[in-house]
């Protein structure tokens, strides 16, 4: 299975929102990551595909998901 490398940059920022959660670091990334999937199949599903890939690329630039 294909397991992709988390940026070592947003390490330290994973780990102190998962901190201020109180919820282990896989935990709150698991969540962000099916919140982000969650906002995608919501945008498909109303037709906004360049809404989303606008969104993605401002995220990536402000390195947040």
């Amino acid at each position: 299975m294909y397991s992709p490398k988390i940026r070592e940059d947003l390490i330290p920022k994973i780990y102190q929102a998962a901190k201020k959660a109180e919820v282990p670091m896989t935990v709150w990334v698991n969540e962000a990551i099916e919140e982000a999937l969650s906002n995608c199949e919501e945008d498909e599903s109303q037709g906004t595909k360049e809404n989303d890939s606008k969104r993605r690329r401002q995220s990536h630039d402000a390195g947040t998901f």
